[in-house]
């Protein structure tokens, strides 16, 4: 597992237009603040079918988040893209709270995505024809 600091996300953010976010911290704490155009997709069931619905293309350059060093949950995700076979992920271990400390741009507001809107997020992959 690769772990970045803020400057390398930074600079992460600049060289790589491509690169998506994902804050894996429940919808409530998304919604307090987050890094700008990250998606939120909490750890938790169905995590690894959301993901796979989400980032179809395994190459796809993802950084993963949380709360801070302490909170271990960027760090599971993770391990769970890794093992679902993504080739470029990232834990930005330190979090949205040295983001934000560092008085660097947040957002706040709804998921870019909404899975009550859509429930078949909620189906299976392997229920799914196209998977």
């Amino acid at each position: 597992m690769v772990t970045i600091s803020r400057n390398e996300l930074r600079e992460f953010l600049k060289a790589c237009p491509d690169l998506r976010l994902l804050e894996v911290l429940p919808e409530v704490s998304y919604l307090e603040y987050h890094l700008p155009g990250a998606i939120n997709l909490p750890l938790g069931d169905c995590f690894n079918e959301r993901v796979l619905r989400v980032f179809p293309d395994r190459s796809q350059a993802i950084v993963v988040y949380s709360l801070d060093f302490e909170c271990l949950q960027s760090e599971l995700a993770t391990e769970c893209l890794l093992e679902l076979g993504y080739q470029a992920v990232f834990d930005y271990e330190p979090g949205k709270i040295d983001w934000r400390a560092a008085k660097l741009p947040i957002e706040y507001g709804s998921p870019i995505l909404d899975f009550e809107a859509q429930p078949d997020t909620f189906n299976s992959v392997n229920n799914d024809p196209r998977a």
